[in-house]
C-alpha cells in the first residue's frame, strides 16, 4: 500500500453491460446508454484534468508529468442476444443469454483492468457481478471484494425462490457455494474465482434464510444496517479496511455497490427498493479514502462495481453522480474497478 499519489489514476477504462435478463423488470438494460448520455464520461475527464492541475500546482513535477497523458478509454457495450428465447436451466431463468454476456464481460473487464489504472463497468442488473468480478480476478486473483447491498446475492439455483440470477452472482463466484451448483452444458466455462475470506458485506437488510446460513457457515464478515447505525459508517469502513489488510496488505479492492444499498428516498429508481438503507453521505463514505475498486450493482470499474443508473435528474438520484468522485480519491492507493448496475430508467428530466 502506498500513500497520497503513489497510484495516481492516469487511465480509466469503461465497459458497458446492457443486461437485464437476471431479473424480470424492463429498463435496467438502458443503464449504460443513460449514464453516457447524462455526462458521466465528460465528468470523469474533468476529474482527471483536476488531478493534473492539483499535481501541477502542489506536487512534484515528476508526478505531474506522469498524469499528462491521463485518458478515458471506452471499450463499448456488451449487449444481450436479441430476441433470445426464454429458458430455465438449473432453476435459473434466461441462462443461455446470461452465460454469453457473462463470458464476454469477463474478457472485456480483464482487458480493461490490464490496460488501465481503473475500470468502470456500467450495467445492467446485478447478474453482471459474475462477469465483472471474474474479469477482475482473472487479472488480479488476489483481490478483495466489498459487497455493498441490501441483499446478500448468494442464493444458489437450488435455494432461490425467484429463479432470478441477479440474486445469485456470489454463489457462482465463490468456490464453496459453486460446488452446490450442478454442472451442465454451457456452464462449464463459468468458473468460481473467489474464496469466502475475500468477501465482506456492508448494508444488508433483506437476506433470505438460506443466504444467512451460507454467510454464517462460511464465516463471511458482514455489517447489516443495524451494525452501520450502531457503529457509524466511519467505524464500519475502518474495520473493513483492517479486515482487508489482514487478508493482504497490497491487494486490489473490488467494491460492488448495489444502488439498493442506499435508502429508496436517495435512489428511487431501483427495481428492488428496501427501506432503511444507507444515506447518500454514508454511501459516499463507502467510496472514500483507500477503496478505489468499486462494483455498483449495478456499476463497475477495475476493482469497483456499482448497480446504479443515473436517471430521474430532478430527484435525489442525480446526486449519485457524486459517488464517481471517490473513484479518484486523492488519498487512494488501490487500483479501482467501478460498476453501475440495476437501476430502472423511469423518467429523465
Amino acid at each position: 500500500m502506498g500513500n497520497g499519489f503513489q497510484n495516481c489514476v492516469s487511465s480509466l477504462g469503461i465497459v458497458g453491460a446492457a443486461v437485464d435478463k437476471g431479473q424480470p423488470k424492463d429498463g435496467v438494460q438502458n443503464g449504460p446508454k443513460a449514464i453516457r448520455e447524462n455526462g458521466l464520461i465528460g465528468l470523469l475527464k474533468k476529474l482527471i484534468d483536476l488531478l493534473n492541475h492539483i499535481l501541477k500546482t502542489y506536487m512534484l513535477l515528476t508526478l505531474y508529468y506522469s498524469m499528462l497523458d491521463a485518458k478515458v478509454n471506452d471499450y463499448g457495450e456488451i449487449t444481450q442476444p436479441k430476441d433470445s428465447e426464454p429458458d430455465v436451466i438449473l432453476n435459473c431463468e434466461n441462462q443461455r443469454a446470461l452465460v454469453k454476456t457473462t463470458l464476454e464481460l469477463t474478457e472485456y473487464v480483464s482487458k480493461s483492468v490490464s490496460e488501465n489504472d481503473m475500470t468502470l463497468i456500467l450495467g445492467g442488473d446485478h447478474s453482471i457481478g459474475i462477469g465483472s468480478i471474474a474479469g477482475h480476478l482473472k487479472t488480479f486473483p488476489n483481490s478483495f471484494v466489498v459487497w455493498v447491498d441490501a441483499h446478500a446475492d448468494i442464493n444458489t439455483p437450488g435455494s432461490s425462490e425467484s429463479r432470478h440470477t441477479h440474486g445469485m452472482p456470489l454463489s457462482f463466484l465463490l468456490t464453496q457455494t459453486s460446488k452446490l451448483i450442478p454442472q451442465t452444458q454451457g456452464f462449464e466455462n463459468i468458473k468460481p474465482v473467489l474464496e469466502a475470506n475475500q468477501l465482506l458485506y456492508i448494508g444488508l437488510r433483506d437476506v433470505d434464510l438460506p443466504e444467512l446460513k451460507f454467510i454464517k457457515e462460511l464465516n463471511i464478515p458482514y455489517f447489516d444496517m443495524h451494525d452501520v447505525k450502531r457503529l457509524g459508517i466511519q467505524n464500519v469502513m475502518e474495520i473493513t479496511l483492517k479486515t482487508i489488510m489482514r487478508y493482504c496488505p497490497n491487494c486490489h479492492i473490488h467494491l460492488s455497490f448495489d444502488i439498493d444499498g442506499l435508502d429508496p428516498k436517495y435512489a428511487p429508481s431501483t427495481g428492488t427498493p428496501v427501506p432503511g438503507g444507507l444515506s447518500l453521505e454514508e454511501g459516499k463514505r463507502d467510496g472514500n479514502g483507500e477503496i478505489c475498486s468499486r462494483d455498483y450493482q449495478k456499476c463497475s470499474a477495475p476493482g469497483l462495481e456499482a448497480h446504479a443508473i443515473l436517471a430521474d435528474l430532478c430527484t435525489p438520484t442525480a446526486k449519485l453522480c457524486n459517488l464517481v468522485h471517490f473513484l479518484f480519491c486523492l488519498s487512494t492507493n488501490l487500483i479501482p474497478s467501478f460498476a453501475i448496475c440495476e437501476r430502472r430508467m423511469w423518467k429523465f428530466g
